[in-house]
């Protein structure tokens, strides 16, 4: 009896340890909303979750008064408005997310956007983020609210250098414009090689485009990480605007870090107009001048890539040259465009010359409408 009796107190002892232990685990401390989506009769495209602002196209015709839309969140943690609760995405609505702990919330502004954009003057930018100081133009719809239209590599750069100048980022406003008070300028640098042996950058270029930066993707696939395109409801005909263009004097560097002598660079200016679907709801670094859902491109021709005489900017025109004789039908399909910039076209391979500088401004698509 005393055997037994020692081991059920021992028994016991064990289990109110676990116990204590399992009671002891700390609360999730994220708070954070992983996934965002509405009905399909009213969205047309994916939610992109930027940081804490949520976009996502709907219908033009769209009623948004009474929305419920489809939220998944961190393990344990509340948010406010409670998912199922109807909401009225005619303006901009905020979250506010609740951490398991309660020591944590982060509030997410979600934007219904009812219609494309087609002119970019690049007057406003602002700091996405508190802990990092890079900036990214912001676009405003017909009530003057924010839509972040625009993503740039300076995410995935201000993974390894954290500047406290937003100047110093390869993506950044310039005061030296065509119009107003600004422009966006582009600079290629020397990157920081290699990165624990995950990937190698031996240069970091500007790139600044309509989509996504998704940095879950950024090291172990570089090029998926640009989730290129924004939904568009207009037959697009030419892209114009202004630009200035000097390549790198210095040594032209592949992917590999290797020098290749008598190289120049040059750079990218672009737009795309391609069809989504199921399985393509945008194209990335691999697939955007490549893709079979791609209808129609313009891009600078490549005597314009090289450079531009003098310091003015000089003014481009590029007619939209359509790759399908099968009609643009927005009644039955979903198209999205993206226009690619940046001072090294080759810059998503991390390949280009240091010191490449693009400026850009007052760029427009020409559509139909």
């Amino acid at each position: 009896m005393r055997h037994w009796s020692g081991m059920i107190g021992l028994a016991l002892a064990v289990w109110g340890g676990m116990s204590s232990c399992i009671q002891s685990e700390p609360a999730n401390p994220e708070a954070d909303i992983l996934a965002f989506a509405l009905p399909g009769e009213i969205a047309l495209t994916e939610a992109v979750i930027n940081r804490n602002d949520i976009s996502i196209t709907v219908r033009k015709d769209a009623d948004l008064t009474a929305v419920v839309p489809i939220i998944s969140i961190t393990e344990g943690a509340t948010i406010s408005p409670a998912i199922g609760t109807p909401c009225d995405l005619s303006k901009a609505v905020t979250y506010t997310v609740t951490s398991e702990s309660g020591a944590y919330q982060k509030e997410y502004t979600v934007m219904a956007i009812a219609y494309s954009f087609y002119q970019f003057d690049f007057e406003h930018w602002e700091k996405l983020d508190n802990k990092y100081h890079y900036q990214t133009p912001i676009e405003y719809n017909m009530e003057n609210e924010r839509v972040f239209y625009w993503d740039s590599g300076n995410k995935g750069i201000a993974l390894y250098q954290q500047h406290t100048d937003p100047s110093l980022y390869p993506v950044h406003k310039t005061n030296v414009s065509v119009a107003g008070q600004y422009a966006a300028e582009m600079i290629t640098s020397k990157g920081p090689g290699n990165i624990l042996g995950i990937v190698n950058i031996p240069i970091a270029a500007g790139s600044l485009f309509t989509g996504n930066f998704n940095l879950a993707n950024v090291m172990k696939d570089p090029l998926s990480a640009t989730e290129f395109g924004q939904s568009c409801d207009e037959r697009p005909l030419r892209f114009t605007g202004y630009y200035k263009y000097k390549a790198g004097t210095g040594d032209y560097i592949d992917p590999n870090g290797k020098v290749l002598p008598g190289v120049k660079d040059s750079c990218a200016v672009y737009s795309v107009f391609f069809k989504t679907d199921e399985k393509t709801p945008f194209l990335d670094g691999s697939t955007i001048l490549s893709h079979p859902n791609i209808v129609a491109v313009a891009i600078l021709p490549s005597e314009m890539r090289a450079g531009t005489p003098g310091d003015d900017f000089v003014p481009f025109d590029i007619p939209f040259t359509y790759y399908t004789n099968e009609p643009v039908d927005f009644e039955r399909n979903h198209y999205k465009l993206a226009v690619i910039l940046s001072s090294s076209f080759y810059g998503d391979r991390y390949e280009g010359a240091p010191g490449s500088v693009l400026v850009v401004d007052e760029l427009e698509v020409i559509t139909e409408k």
